[in-house]
């Protein structure tokens, strides 16, 4: 075999041989989003693309402008520029804005005709693609970005006029769209809006979590980042998700006292802890001959020990690793597996059977904190004698190696 045959390269028709090349982070940005699927273009208009984007533009003494995002086009930036120029050759200029990897230019219309026209038309290319502009904000406005969720399952048409019409109450609605599933890409009641919210302009209505849906007794909910303490579950303003009376999980049963409404953790019935502060007598020292003999008496006294006390102490820290949607009182079924973990926590610390259960069913990461947990805090199982299997500093199992 040739030295030349060893360093022929892959075939590049094939491919079979060359590896796969990794999407660049500028191809991934101008990629369309498969997840966030805009509302805002006409059903008769797919090939146009929306700029998005919310700056305040120009200055007191310049023309009207409008915002193009160009992060999707392949052609470089002095090729854009020469297409805008020839287009629209009485613009009065442009200003480049620098916005991580956007590519973004404010275009500056002294010609009110023209600029509705650009406004409306936006700017087409050879392909057939059109970019459509953004209006620049106003200087006292607020941006507020909104998450829509329970809406309406109907058609695309519907939806758009829906939304934007239910909005246009609290603020001028600059984007609207609804939330696609990733792996399915279905539509499944979920959405998005960016609202423009004047302060200083008059007759706006205040938003709120609740949103009539036009023209129906239907209901949709909006949440947003400085929105007021409101509840989830119930839609309730005043108390959180954790707090709220109709949540189902209120009907736990507390492992300490048997009632309802709180957790063993949070439970004022239960047994005081002793108060390490009272005076102690200190223990006798015993002699070397009766040592084995104290040693059996303790191993026949640990199986008379009364562990309640230490198994609810235990049961309350694994109570706090609880999944939100687990019910007390449903059966829950065998384990099918068991981790070298899960028997070291078992064999070494004093718990319920129901304690037991939960624990099985953690998630690995979960049960990690769990043992770390119970490390600084639990207690475990007491004897006299260190080699004995309930020793108070018990060593992990064989087949147990911490992460």
């Amino acid at each position: 075999m040739s030295s030349q045959n060893l360093t022929k390269l892959p075939d590049k028709e094939t491919g079979t041989q060359n590896r796969p090349q990794r999407l660049s982070y500028a191809k991934a940005t101008r990629r369309p989003s498969l997840i966030r699927d805009s509302l805002k273009t006409p059903t008769g208009r797919k090939s146009a693309t929306h700029s998005n984007v919310w700056k305040v533009g120009g200055s007191p003494a310049s023309c009207p402008s409008l915002f193009f995002d160009f992060t999707s086009r392949p052609e470089h930036r002095a090729e854009i520029l020469r297409h805008i120029n020839s287009k629209f050759p009485n613009n009065c200029g442009v200003r480049l804005h620098s916005d991580h990897a956007r590519r973004i230019v404010e275009l500056f219309i002294a010609d009110k005709k023209d600029y509705s026209k650009i406004k409306f038309m936006g700017i087409s290319f050879p392909d057939n693609q059109c970019i459509l502009p953004s209006i620049p904000l106003s200087p006292d406005a607020r941006l507020v970005h909104l998450q829509l969720s329970d809406l309406p399952f109907t058609t695309r048409d519907t939806l758009s006029n829906g939304i934007q019409e239910a909005l246009s109450d609290y603020g001028n609605v600059l984007d609207y769209g609804i939330l696609r599933d990733y792996d399915s890409h279905l539509f499944m009641g979920k959405g998005y809006a960016t609202l423009e919210i004047n302060n200083a302009k008059s007759g706006t209505t205040p938003l709120r979590h609740t949103v009539p849906w036009p023209n129906s007794d239907d209901l949709f909910h909006v949440t947003w980042a400085e929105m007021p303490l409101h509840c989830l579950h119930c839609h309730q303003a005043g108390h959180a998700t954790s707090a709220c009376p109709n949540r189902a999980t209120r009907s736990r049963v507390c492992w300490s006292c048997g009632q309802t409404g709180h957790r063993a953790a949070k439970c004022l019935n239960r047994k005081p802890k002793p108060d390490s502060s009272s005076p102690t007598t200190p223990p006798m020292p015993h002699s070397p001959s009766s040592q084995s003999a104290n040693s059996q008496t303790s191993d026949i006294s640990m199986l008379k020990l009364d562990l309640s006390s230490i198994e609810s102490h235990n049961d309350n820290i694994i109570n706090e690793y609880t999944p939100d949607n687990f019910d007390d009182n449903m059966p829950l079924p065998t384990p099918q597996f068991t981790s070298g973990l899960l028997r070291h926590i078992h064999d070494t610390y004093p718990m319920s059977d129901q304690a037991k259960q939960i624990t099985a069913f953690l998630t690995p990461s979960a049960l990690d904190l769990l043992a770390e947990s119970l490390k600084q805090n639990g207690q475990p199982f007491a004897s006299s004698t260190p080699s004995s299997h309930f020793s108070g500093s018990p060593s992990p199992p064989r087949d147990y190696s911490p992460t």
